[in-house]
Order: C-alpha cells, then structure tokens, then sequence
C-alpha cells in the first residue's frame, strides 16, 4: 500500500514538471513571436532609413549635375533632364520664380523619393544674350543695301537705325533697347512718316509702328583677363604666338590649340581661312576671312582697339568683340556672322551696296567665365 503511495506521488511529480516545462516553452515562443515580429519592423525601418538617405543623395548629385552642366554650357542652357545611377535615378527641374533660378531634384530609390533644391544666380555677362551689343552707341545705316538681323540688340547710350530712300531695306527680328533712346530714321520713335525709317523693320513692322524699349538697363560685358591668359598660353604651346604685328595673305590658319594669338595687330588681305579663334590687339579686314567653328575656343577678338572691316567676313560661328569699336564703312563689304558681336564702345555699320546678315547663336567660349567655367552662377542656397 505504501508503495503504492508513493509511486502516485513521483508520477504525479513527473507530470507537474512536464507540465511546468510546456508552460514555460509556451511563454518563450509566445514571447518570441512579438520579438520576432519587432526585429523584423526595426530591419525594415533601418532599410527605409538607408534608403530616403540614399534617395537624397541621388537628389544631390542630379544637384550636382545640373551645376556642372551650367559650368560646361553656361547659365543660358539650362533644361529638365533626368540621370540614373547603380543604385536609382534622379529627376531635375529648373524653374523661375521671380528673379529667383530654382534647381530642384527629385532622387528616388526602390519607391522612395527625396527632393533637394539649390538657387542660383547668373554671373554670366548679360551682353551675351543678345545678338550685339555697345557699350556706347549702336548706328546701322543701310544706303542702297540689305541688311537682316536675327537677334536682340542693345546699346548702353543710343540705337540709330536708318534704311532707304531707295533700294534698301534693314530688318531686325528680335528687340531693339537701348539705355538712352533708339532714333529710326531721321527722327525719334514718334509714329510719323520718315523716308529713311519707311524700309526699317523691326519684328515685321515700320514707319515707327514697332515696339522698341527705351530706357532700359546697361547690359554688361565679360572680363577677358583671364581667357586672354589661358589662351596665350595655348596659342604658345601649338606654336601659334605671334610677337608683334601680323599682315595675312590669302593665309590658311588652322593654329593646333584652336587659337591665335597676336601680340601686336593683325590685317587680313587676299582670301583667308581661320579654323577656330583669333587674338589681336586689333583687327582689320581689307580682303575676305572665313572663319570656321573649330574646338570651343572660337573667337575674334581685338582686346586693345577696332575690328574694320573693309571687305567680306564670314563667320560660321564665334564671339566677335573689339575692346572699342566695331566699323563697317566701306562701300561692297559683305558680313555675314552667326554667334555674337559685341563692342565695348560703338557699332558703326554705314553700308553702301552691301550685304549684312546677322544670326544670333549663344556664345560661351572656353575659360571666358574663369577656371572651369565656375564663375559663370553663384550658388545662393542648398536646401535639403
């Protein structure tokens, strides 16, 4: 009997601590679950964390690409573009808000997207959007001769414009402003008839019926210390320096760098071929120059004095820029320029049995806006 007892009792022992063991293995999985379950929440918040971090740095290098485009193209080539990367891709949109340039980025990686913004403002010589530009006066007379121009003008004194009586007609299609006053013909903008205004056009209309801005802002013009000094050195380097004063002969120019350079003045006779760019102290063109777009470092520039021109200048594409004036005065010339033409000074172009034909193309030369380009936006802002 006793043994009985007491063999209930250790099966009875047994089964508690089975029991007590179940129990408590069903608390460890019961606590696991939710444990689990947490790890599992805090991986994927950590990957998400590392992901909008991710995003935002894909957003700050499509930043960082459109500064470099700007660096590369200028401030006046600014478009939407979108970019990839191994791990996303980035969107940016460049838009204004009042004076304010905004550069906003959109980075997106695995569906997650972070935007980035920067502002920005133009360095960029503000002569250089128009087709030609003076800082003094700018004066067309076209006298039994036709002249078109595609492009904005601007003078930082006064505009003259002047066509006919007879066998002549200037047309402009862009606008015409000027910080002081722009005279079409032998009188102001006034609306009444003129004889030498009746073959001035301006964005297809004449006889003073044009819109023409009056008053405006001065425009500015670039520094050329710094392109004059990179230049230099790459004209020396190919072998294209010249010490002083140079006279061309129906002369092929073809200088390895993409630019000569004339230390001293420079005169074209006879037919002459330039592949690239030129640097004089001044330029004159008694003869025929073509100029050929060549490398990016097409200009024709007189960094001390005039471009006269006295025959024919065809220009496929460049920057023409004479530190003072620009003159045409020569009865038969022929110009024909695709790019800029700038003047630090005056515009003359008195045209008898010519032909003009002006076609704006935005310049940015190589180095015009310093090292790498760097100076031609100021960054304001980066907003992340």
């Amino acid at each position: 009997m006793k043994n009985e007892v007491s063999s209930k009792t250790k099966k009875n022992r047994k089964g508690m601590v089975l029991a007590m063991v179940l129990g408590f293995l069903a608390l460890m999985v019961l606590s696991v679950l939710p444990l689990s379950s947490m790890v599992q929440q805090d991986a994927r918040l950590i990957e998400r964390v590392r992901e909008k971090e991710q995003s935002r740095f894909m957003a700050e290098a499509g930043i960082n690409h459109a500064l470099s485009n700007i660096q590369n193209d200028g401030f006046a080539a600014r478009a939407d573009f979108s970019g990839a990367l191994d791990i996303g891709s980035y969107s940016v949109v460049f838009s204004q808000v009042g004076s304010r340039h905004l550069v906003i980025s959109t980075g997106t990686v695995n569906g997650i997207s972070e935007i980035v913004s920067a502002e920005i403002s133009d360095n960029t010589p503000t002569a250089l959007d128009y087709f030609s530009g003076a800082g003094n006066d700018i004066r067309i007379n076209a006298l039994v001769a036709n002249a078109t121009i595609v492009g904005d003008i601007h003078a930082n004194n006064n505009v003259y414009l002047k066509a006919g009586p007879v066998f002549a007609e200037l047309t402009i299609t862009g606008d015409v402003s000027a910080t002081g006053i722009v005279k079409e013909g032998m009188r102001l903008h006034t609306g009444s008839w003129d004889m030498l205004d009746n073959n001035a056009y301006i964005n297809g209309a004449n006889d003073d019926a044009a819109t023409i801005y009056e008053g405006e802002n001065r425009i500015t013009f670039p520094s050329l210390d710094y392109l004059k000094a990179s230049y230099l050195q790459a004209a020396t380097d190919s072998g294209d320096y010249y010490s002083g004063n140079q006279t061309f002969n129906s002369a092929s120019l073809s200088p390895g760098n993409g630019i000569v350079y004339i230390d001293g003045d420079a005169v074209f006779t006879g037919n002459c071929t330039l592949n690239g760019g030129i640097i004089a102290d001044s330029i004159a063109i008694s003869g025929a120059l073509s100029q050929n777009k060549t490398g990016n470092k097409n200009v024709i520039l007189a960094v001390n004095g005039d471009i006269r021109i006295r025959g024919e200048l065809s220009v496929g594409e460049a920057l023409v820029y004479a530190s003072q004036d620009i003159k045409s005065i020569q009865a038969g010339a022929e110009i024909d320029i695709n790019g800029t033409m700038l003047a630090g000074r005056d515009i003359r172009m008195w045209n008898v049995l010519t032909l003009i034909d002006y076609n704006y193309v935005h310049i940015l030369p190589e180095d015009l806006m310093g090292p790498d380009g760097e100076n031609s936006f100021r960054l304001v802002s980066w907003n992340n």
